[in-house]
């Protein structure tokens, strides 16, 4: 029965993710409160099971991707993997106890971008830079500091993603939020391949999500743009915040 709402959780994560984003904290609590995993397991695990949906959308980005630079997609991927690789070695080399107290920050940092997504975007998006060499190491720094958070949580990384990509100078929504879905995949790629030789991971969990989340990957987000999005959002919103408060109290007044 556990593993039935682990798939299930799986598969509306996806499609959460192909909408709004957020989707970690679906699948977060399942792990922790429903499956009985650590906090610092059910991270990984999560991440391990989430990766197959979010690398099924880059085939409905792949149009998109094809207006991109070349050299840019390069650089911002080889970042991605660098970043994503030293997050998820920080994760691993953290100890349980010292997860625990971290988690409820993360989560907090999380639900709060997650919550100013849009007037972030909105502020990115007038703060375009120029395509100097300087501004685009500026703009590399920033991808790599996202990368180290996104290999060690995760959630929001796709909020700041596109904020970072803004000041890139893309001109085009469709084309920064392909681009996202990329390194995203990427960042979440590398750190579930390490998290797969961490015997801590749980692997028939990650294996039952990884199946459900291919296909909430194509077809949840049919069935999510059925509910407005605003609707979605606050969803996504309650959950986080109610998260955030649950695991501080576990972590330091319990």
């Amino acid at each position: 029965m556990i593993t039935l709402y682990v798939i299930v959780a799986a598969f509306v994560a996806a499609a959460i993710n192909s909408v709004a984003g957020g989707g970690t904290f679906l699948t977060f609590p399942t792990l922790t409160a429903g499956a009985g995993l650590s906090e610092k397991v059910a991270n990984m695990t999560s991440t391990v099971g989430l990766v197959p949906g979010s690398a099924a959308s880059i085939v409905a980005a792949r149009a998109d991707l094809r207006h991109l630079p070349r050299s840019m997609v390069a650089t911002y991927a080889a970042i991605s993997l660098i970043g994503g690789a030293i997050g998820s070695i920080l994760l691993i080399r953290t100890s349980p106890g010292t997860f625990r107290l971290v988690i409820p920050w993360l989560l907090g940092f999380a639900t709060l971008v997650f919550a100013f997504s849009k007037p972030i975007a909105r502020w990115a998006g007038r703060q375009h830079g120029d395509r100097s060499a300087r501004w685009t190491a500026i703009v590399a720094a920033i991808q790599l500091l996202i990368a180290i958070y996104g290999g060690y949580f995760g959630a929001g990384i796709g909020v700041l993603m596109m904020a970072g990509l803004s000041f890139a100078g893309l001109d085009s929504v469709h084309h920064m939020n392909a681009l996202k879905v990329l390194l995203a995949t990427l960042i979440n790629g590398v750190a579930a391949t390490l998290f797969l030789f961490n015997p801590a991971t749980n692997l028939p969990l990650a294996g039952a999500m990884a199946a459900a989340s291919v296909v909430g990957g194509f077809l949840g987000m049919v069935l999510a743009r059925r509910i407005p999005q605003e609707a979605l959002r606050g969803v996504v919103l309650l959950a986080g915040a109610s998260l955030t408060v649950v695991y501080f109290y576990r972590a330091y007044a319990a």
